[in-house]
């Protein structure tokens, strides 16, 4: 149970910060501040911040939206085998694919984004934690 409520909040967190990245990079007039002198905002921009033509921030927050929310469903004590096993393909791909968007930043744009990186974390822990509680080592 106390799993989680951890990831409930990493869920709730990712999707602020998701959110945070659509609304600076909609704002193109605004300042996008960005931690440690990366360079977030030609992340953000570039070819590669949108999959199958979907903007990646919008579905970071669908993506946390719905691990908290589903998560929310099994920390209320209801028995949701399935929905277990489904949070948990869903965080699975997740962490590849946030993988796969650490690799573009790092080997093609040869540019980081700390945001993006902190959402990177994020879908580690989740996927971690995701998977030590829905496949117990006993």
């Amino acid at each position: 149970m106390p799993a989680y409520i951890l990831i409930i909040f990493i869920g709730f967190t990712g999707f602020l910060l998701s959110h945070y990245i659509a609304h600076k990079k909609r704002r193109k007039d605004e300042h996008f501040v960005c931690p440690l002198r990366a360079s977030c905002t030609e992340v953000v921009h570039s070819d590669y911040s949108r999959f199958l033509g979907i903007p990646v921030e919008y579905l970071g927050m669908i993506y946390y939206g719905f691990i908290a929310v589903g998560y929310g469903l099994l920390a209320s004590s209801l028995n949701f085998a399935l929905l277990a096993i489904v949070i948990f393909s869903i965080s699975t791909f997740a962490f590849l694919f946030s993988v796969y968007l650490t690799f573009v930043q790092i080997f093609i744009l040869k540019k980081l984004c700390t945001w993006c990186l902190i959402s990177a974390f994020f879908c580690l822990m989740i996927f971690l934690i995701a998977l030590f509680t829905t496949f117990p080592l006993v």
